[in-house]
């Protein structure tokens, strides 16, 4: 082999050796996951005082769902023996946010429940109640809720106040049986005798930041 041969062989295994030392960098990298919980906000939900199912009798510090269109019962005490002009009955309700992260507003509308074979509502003795709706202030209004004498009609939608993430609040509904006298009705006290108003509480929210 000429030396010209050698030397060229030589430098060819020069060149290799420094190709190889130049394609051997170093390499690193970086991750980062997108929210530190993941992208989507945590379940929103609001919830009532858990009740008996059979009595309607609240269960302290229980909550439920109550999200399908038959609801569920809430003792409402005097209910079975309300006439015109007796005492005004009630029942506060404890409703919640149950939410981790998101806070909500709060709503309350009274809806008529569909009539049956046996539980039918009188539209009389309907258009004679009256009730009075108060809630307490919390973290999200300052200002404590009250509207008084309020007909079936005008309470669709009543704006409560707001709940924080966590927050629980009682909402007190106030019911009373106006007498002829008070509503000016043709139909006399005596007419809405053994009727009867079926009527379901429908708490609304919406989350908010």
């Amino acid at each position: 082999m000429s030396r010209r041969t050698k030397a060229v062989i030589g430098l060819g295994a020069v060149v290799a050796i420094a190709a190889g030392v130049t394609a051997a960098a170093f390499t690193d990298f970086a991750n980062l996951n997108l929210g530190a919980n993941g992208i989507g906000a945590d379940q929103y939900n609001i919830q009532v005082v858990d009740t008996d199912p059979v009595t309607g009798a609240q269960i302290p510090g229980s909550w439920q769902e109550a999200d399908t269109p038959a609801g569920a019962p809430i003792e409402l005490v005097g209910a079975n023996t309300l006439f015109p002009g007796s005492t005004p009955i009630s029942v506060d309700i404890p409703v919640r946010n149950a939410s981790a992260t998101l806070n909500s507003t709060l709503s309350l509308g009274l809806m008529q429940l569909p009539d049956t074979a046996t539980d039918i509502t009188d539209p009389n003795y309907l258009a004679s109640l009256r009730f009075t709706i108060t809630q307490p202030a919390t973290s999200l209004g300052a200002t404590p809720i009250s509207v008084t004498d309020q007909t079936y009609a005008q309470l669709s939608t009543l704006a409560l106040n707001g709940l924080a993430a966590g927050e629980q609040s009682d909402v007190t509904i106030e019911v009373r049986l106006l007498t002829q006298a008070e509503s000016g009705s043709t139909y006399t006290d005596n007419d809405l005798n053994g009727s009867k108003a079926y009527i379901q509480a429908q708490f609304n929210g919406t989350s908010t930041p």
